[in-house]
């Protein structure tokens, strides 16, 4: 897996990047890896004694990974993007330190600055979450 000094994939900092690795598998779908080494700070506190991936970061992978393979395809591979909405994620099964996850998405319709994602996270070939989502290329504004 590449180091922390190695090209980011994402505009995100590199205490927030969760795809280390990227390839594309077809016109519309790719396949992302995050090898968790053990000594990421999530692990330390959830949970003290029995360390899990929180499932909220399995998300992160997905729109990281989605994120990737849109802005590959319309040539701004790191042009940020923004979650728009999360729909029908599951987790399925627990991420432990030492583990690499797998994240397959595959691009869906367009809506204007609005993608719809279909993922799946894996750890070998053990399905641990999957899910629908939608990534936007504008965020979204404050309301007072």
């Amino acid at each position: 897996m590449p180091d922390e000094d190695s090209k980011p994939l994402t505009p995100h900092g590199p205490g927030f990047r969760f795809v280390e690795r990227f390839e594309r598998s077809g016109p519309s779908s790719g396949s992302g890896w995050k090898h968790l080494k053990g000594n990421e700070p999530f692990f330390k506190d959830h949970f003290p004694g029995q360390p899990l991936m929180p499932g909220v970061l399995l998300v992160e992978c997905a729109a990281q990974t989605a994120g990737v393979l849109w802005m590959e395809g319309k040539g701004n591979p790191k042009t940020p993007l923004f979650l728009a909405s999360i729909d029908q994620f599951r987790i399925i099964s627990s991420v432990l330190p030492g583990e690499t996850v797998e994240i397959r998405v595959t691009l869906g319709r367009e809506f204007g600055p609005l993608v719809q994602v279909e993922a799946e996270c894996l750890v070998g070939e053990r399905v641990v979450a999957r899910g629908r989502l939608v990534l936007s290329q504008q965020p979204h504004s404050a309301r007072p």
